[in-house]
């Protein structure tokens, strides 16, 4: 028997070839796939907080300085890595603060670097500026905060200034326990963060916001008080500005959109949908106009 139908002749009943299947199968995992990174976004396990100490060894005495301190820590490298810290605020109500009182005698006396063992004029300018947070003194002329050799240059001048700069925290904050004094307050919250430049900053601040993770971006307020000098892993000498704060707000860059994070997502999601139905409109007209054809011939 002769055949002399078109050449391309496949018979009503057989199913798609390997190349229909393949552009039929294509978009529906690629919408599948998209599902799933959306879904695992928005329902993903909370990533677990981890500690990262600085990459700092204390200069001399390490035990005497946490003990002078009243209990105040050190960034140290190599060092036993202590259970993470819940980032969950503890609401405890703060007891009044006594009346303050200006007296710049007591930050003048507070010592940079060449206090390798802070003392008694340390504490006491840490305890005065957390009672000045606590009193609600309002502080005039808040600025942005000068960059770490300009620091180094005029720290004396700079010592109760209140200055603003975004940080990025690369470890979560710590509960210190500090000795009484007239701010009213025996905790305080320790976290170190590093600013556009890369340099180190540690802040001491009062109240912790609800989250505030790892490599996340704030906004430090504060007061700054001292430097103080560490020794790095490779042993060369360096020196952290250390600031106080009463919070740590998020920060939010200017330049990344409010809009929904996914929303690209979602727009490809839609395009493989549609690309989707137009291959299948397009795979159920060719049957129906091959038959046509062999109709008409």
């Amino acid at each position: 028997m002769v055949y002399f139908g078109p050449r391309k002749y496949r018979p009503s009943n057989r199913g798609l070839n390997r190349r229909e299947k393949i552009r039929v199968i294509a978009p529906i995992l690629l919408l599948v796939v998209l599902s799933l990174i959306v879904f695992s976004s928005q329902f993903g396990d909370e990533e677990k907080p981890v500690r990262i100490a600085p990459d700092v060894i204390p200069s001399q005495q390490s035990d005497e300085i946490s003990g002078a301190t009243g209990g105040e820590r050190f960034p140290t490298s190599g060092a036993d890595v202590p259970e993470p810290v819940a980032i969950t605020p503890i609401d405890t109500a703060l007891p009044d603060p006594a009346p303050f009182v200006e007296n710049a005698s007591v930050l003048a006396r507070v010592r940079d670097s060449e206090a390798v063992n802070p003392g008694v004029p340390e504490r006491a300018g840490l305890f005065y500026l957390l009672h000045r947070w606590r009193s609600g003194v309002e502080v005039p002329d808040i600025e942005e905060a000068p960059r770490l050799s300009e620091i180094a240059a005029q720290s004396k001048l700079l010592r109760g200034k209140r200055c603003r700069m975004v940080l990025t925290l690369i470890e979560n904050p710590i509960p210190r326990a500090i000795e009484e004094n007239r701010s009213g307050l025996k905790r305080i919250w320790e976290v170190f963060g590093t600013d556009s430049d890369g340099s180190l900053h540690r802040v001491d601040f009062i109240r912790k916001p609800k989250n505030l993770p790892i490599r996340s971006d704030v906004v430090m307020e504060g007061d700054f008080l001292r430097l103080y000098r560490y020794q790095r892993v490779n042993g060369q000498g360096a020196m952290v500005p250390q600031w106080v704060a009463n919070t740590l707000e998020p920060y939010q860059s200017p330049f990344v959109g409010k809009g929904d994070q996914y929303f690209l997502l979602r727009i490809v999601g839609i395009l493989a949908i549609v690309t989707l139905l137009l291959l299948l409109m397009i795979q159920n007209r060719g049957p129906r106009q091959s038959l046509r054809r062999r109709r008409k011939s």
